[in-house]
């Protein structure tokens, strides 16, 4: 039992007040949010919450439960966010991300974090594959838009939006793009078994597009590089083109339309007794930098 993530739990509910707004949130269902509450409310044998259609509220027992799990909490963030003896950090910790997202968001990172604490030392895992947090060892998982596992614990970041590009010379060969219809008549290169590209425009209007089936692969970078080489149209993250709409390289196809169904950028940690004050202090220089990085992308 993850007794601290358990209590942290009870805090976010007793804050929001529902399983739902606290499922969107964290990422998780409200269905697994529920019954981490009952394991709780078993483990420490008394009920803490009244349910109810309109919400969640605290129970005079689970109002005073609060109080003492806020100073659980308290301390527990004390304790793993210390540094090492003498404010030194001597910890190892391994960081896995997306490939793209890793070279050219994590790894800034890791360069100020190994300068600023030169006894620790990282390992990092960039790839396109999820990988297992236990099996693989991995105490920081960066992930965009993947459903972790329940018992993990979750921080969402920013929200991913993505748009459709291509190079200039790709539109201008081509007949014009005058509504989000033409695009059926347009070549498409597509990630992964993607074959439609469900869109939203900024006014709320929805749309599915089934673009030609051009090339289709498995990561990012193979896309971009393909968009730029002018052989089609890619639905990428503002994130990862931003630089290259600056330069030209391609413009934004459809301005006010984006992926309906666009994904979360999280931090995804082992839900484990013990966090190092290692771990603990690269997941908050992460998370700022990416909330700074990324805070004009989604507005």
């Amino acid at each position: 039992m993850d007794l601290i993530g358990d209590l942290i739990l009870m805090q976010e509910l007793a804050e929001y007040g529902s399983f739902s707004k606290a499922g969107r949130i964290r990422g998780q269902a409200p269905s697994s949010l529920a019954r981490r509450l009952d394991g709780l409310e078993s483990h420490l044998k008394v009920r803490l919450f009244n349910r109810a259609p309109s919400g969640l509220s605290l129970t005079a027992s689970g109002a005073q439960k609060l109080i003492e799990a806020r100073s659980i909490i308290e301390a527990a963030g004390k304790l793993t966010s210390r540094d090492g003896e003498n404010g030194v950090l001597t910890g190892h910790i391994v960081v896995s991300a997306p490939s793209r997202l890793g070279v050219k968001l994590v790894a800034p990172v890791v360069v100020q974090f190994l300068k600023k604490h030169p006894d620790a030392s990282v390992d990092l895992h960039f790839t396109d594959s999820i990988q297992n947090l236990e099996q693989d060892k991995v105490d920081i998982s960066v992930r965009i838009g993947t459903e972790p596992p329940d018992h993990h614990y979750i921080r969402r970041i920013v929200t991913n939006k993505r748009i459709l590009v291509a190079s200039q010379t790709y539109l201008a060969s081509r007949a014009p793009i005058k509504s989000v219809t033409d695009l059926d008549e347009h070549d498409g290169l597509l990630l992964g078994r993607t074959s439609i590209w469900s869109l939203i425009h900024q006014d709320g209007q929805t749309h599915v597009a089934f673009p030609k089936q051009r090339l289709r692969a498995i990561t990012g970078d193979v896309l971009l590089s393909m968009c730029k080489a002018n052989l089609g149209i890619a639905l990428k993250s503002i994130w990862d083109v931003r630089r290259d709409l600056e330069n030209g390289k391609v413009v934004q196809v459809l301005p006010g339309w984006f992926q309906a169904h666009s994904s979360d950028i999280m931090l995804v940690t082992p839900s484990k007794k013990f966090v190092s004050p290692t771990a603990f202090a690269f997941n908050h220089m992460l998370t700022d930098y990416l909330k700074s990085a990324l805070r004009h992308d989604n507005q």
